[in-house]
């Protein structure tokens, strides 16, 4: 009997599917179940999936009627029967050690902690677009990643979420843990939660590596961020407890601008002082000289003028995830 249960969302993956099947067919830690759950795929995602299984007996094909990643994921979770379960996307590949640096680490830390899970760090694929690289460098950062499980870490530590995570079934089942299928976005973190609410711990590991491809241009981006901030608003509402303050800071991207552009109009109709003008635009003013700093700090670390597109990605980051929080706000 496997060991492992892995379960594999995709829909429309015909691109990436194959690589992503395959660095799991060749890990090391080989008792493992590969899970594909398809949310009814309109390309070759299925006919590839397919392929592979007439190679390797541990792929099962799955489908999920209705689309989304939390039902895919639970179809996952009440399908397989081995002592732990994993995830991963349909668009991301992995190291051959990397089911055994998580159920290794795993067994480690169970023995210090109440452990729920153990996830993975992201890492940009090496034939990633130009523009794909740029934001996984981007959300690896301060600036661009606070509070997320994107920002790069040296050691095992706990974190409030995890991604691409190991746990054990039967912590599921006891607790009766499983993804919230109102949840189209922020699913890891609403599922994470339930965890920790129990008491549970969760860590990330650095050397865990899961290599995802990001989407190709500005305009995909920014309405990924504006989905992630109305999710973020969703789960906000469900648990206060998990709203931080950094999650707010973007918010001020949207509001704080709108402010400044007022007491622009303000001054050019000749009511208000050069020197107030000035002191309501200096926020504005550092915001885009931290943008050029982070930006320029990127392009010399990875040697690349590609990376000049990170003056965009910054600000579609917080102004996307702005206006996503504050669509779910006005909507409630």
């Amino acid at each position: 009997m496997a060991i492992i249960d892995i379960i594999v969302g995709v829909k429309n993956e015909e691109e990436y599917i194959e690589r992503c099947i395959r660095s799991l067919m060749n890990q090391i830690m080989n008792d493992i179940n590969i899970l594909v759950v398809d949310g009814l795929s309109k390309d070759r995602t299925r006919d590839i999936v397919n392929e592979l299984m007439n190679e390797d007996n541990r792929i099962k094909l799955l489908i999920n009627k209705e689309e989304t990643i939390s039902s895919g994921r639970n179809i996952g979770l009440k399908t397989g029967s081995s002592e732990y379960v994993a995830y991963l996307d349909g668009h991301a590949y992995v190291d051959e050690n990397w089911l055994e640096i998580l159920y290794l680490s795993y067994k480690e830390y169970e023995k210090k902690y109440h452990l729920g899970g153990i996830g993975s760090t992201y890492a940009s694929p090496e034939d990633d677009t130009p523009f794909g690289k740029t934001v996984a460098y981007c959300v690896q950062t301060i600036f661009g990643g606070l509070g997320t499980s994107f920002t790069e870490e040296k050691e095992i530590h706990t974190v409030d979420t995890v991604a691409f995570a190991l746990y054990k079934r039967s912590t599921l089942r006891s607790e009766e843990i499983i993804y919230d299928e109102n949840m189209t976005h922020c699913e890891d973190t609403d599922f994470n939660h339930q965890l920790i609410n129990r008491g549970y711990v969760l860590l990330k590991h650095p050397e865990a590596r899961v290599y995802q491809y990001r989407r190709k241009n500005i305009s995909q981006f920014f309405m990924q961020m504006y989905k992630y901030g109305e999710g973020r608003y969703k789960l906000a509402k469900k648990y206060r407890e998990t709203l931080k303050y950094y999650h707010l800071i973007p918010v001020l991207a949207i509001l704080y601008p709108l402010f400044a552009l007022i007491g622009l109009i303000i001054f050019l109709i000749g009511h208000l002082n050069f020197n107030y003008l000035i002191l309501i635009w200096s926020p504005v003013i550092l915001y885009l000289i931290i943008d050029v700093i982070y930006t320029i700090n990127i392009m010399v670390r990875h040697g690349s003028l590609n990376q000049a597109s990170a003056l965009l990605i910054f600000p579609a980051i917080h102004i996307g995830y702005g206006a996503g929080f504050l669509k779910g706000l006005i909507r409630k």
